[in-house]
Formats: C-alpha cells, sequence, structure tokens
C-alpha cells in the first residue's frame, strides 16, 4: 500500500510539474568566425536594459572554444527583451583583455550580430524578442577579432 501511494505520489507530481517545465522558452546562439580552439568562450545573457547596463547577467556560460562556428544555448528563459555578449578568452584569464587604447585584443560578440563604433553596439541592436513561454528562439553572432 505505502509503495502504490509513493507511486502515485510520484507520478501527480511529475505530470504536474510538466507544464512549468514546458514554460520555459530557450534562446540558441550560433557563434561563427571563432579563430581557434584555444582558450574558452565567455558568453552572458542580460534580460532587459537595466540589467545589461548594470551588468546583471541572467545567466552565463563557458565553453571550451571551437574554431569556425558552433552553438550555444541558454535555457529556463521567460518572456522579454534579452542581449547576449560574448568573447573568447584565448589565454585563459577569464579577462577580455585589451590593448592600451582600450581596444579588445581577443575576440567579442552580441545578438545579432550587432557591431559597435568605438563601443560596445546600441542595445536596441541586440535585442532578442521572446514572446511565448515555450518559444525556441535563435540569434547569430560574429566574433571580432
Amino acid at each position: 500500500m505505502k509503495k502504490t501511494n509513493l507511486l502515485v505520489t510520484t507520478a501527480f507530481l511529475l505530470i504536474s510539474s510538466l507544464p512549468i517545465m514546458a514554460r520555459a522558452a530557450e534562446l540558441k546562439v550560433t557563434i561563427d568566425n571563432v579563430s581557434s580552439d584555444k582558450g574558452l568562450i565567455y558568453a552572458q545573457i542580460f534580460h532587459g536594459p537595466e540589467n545589461y547596463t548594470q551588468g546583471k547577467a541572467r545567466a552565463g556560460l563557458r565553453l571550451k572554444a571551437k574554431k569556425g562556428t558552433f552553438n550555444l544555448t541558454f535555457n529556463n528563459l521567460v518572456p522579454g527583451d534579452y542581449v547576449v555578449r560574448i568573447f573568447h578568452d584565448e589565454n585563459n584569464n577569464a579577462v577580455l583583455d585589451t590593448n592600451m587604447f582600450g581596444v579588445p585584443s581577443e575576440g567579442y560578440a552580441f545578438s545579432n550580430r550587432a557591431v559597435g563604433n568605438f563601443g560596445p553596439p546600441k542595445y536596441n541592436d541586440m535585442i532578442v524578442h521572446i514572446t511565448n513561454k515555450a518559444e525556441q528562439v535563435t540569434t547569430k553572432a560574429h566574433m571580432t577579432y
């Protein structure tokens, strides 16, 4: 009897959690032009302009670099506006290295293949809209060195 109750309770919990799990959207980012397999790729996703401006990432990923083109995915996202920023940490020091003028000396990229002019791109150029709780959205990012 106790085993039957446990099985019924477990089944109920699993079935009742399915709608919750299905409500989370995901954002797939295709990054191209990665120059080498050296080091790591760091990626951060920001929900809304305030969080981006304040540097408060919703999530971050750290993956082994792969030369050429590869994908990464951010999961469990609620509807809203997101931006992604990425850098290729070729020397494994966990910092986007810059030259004496502040220009990055390692690869960097942004969602929507957005490109800045003497600084990061405009926020509106990087926005990826997620409108549905179960949506799978894609964006592209071009690594610049």
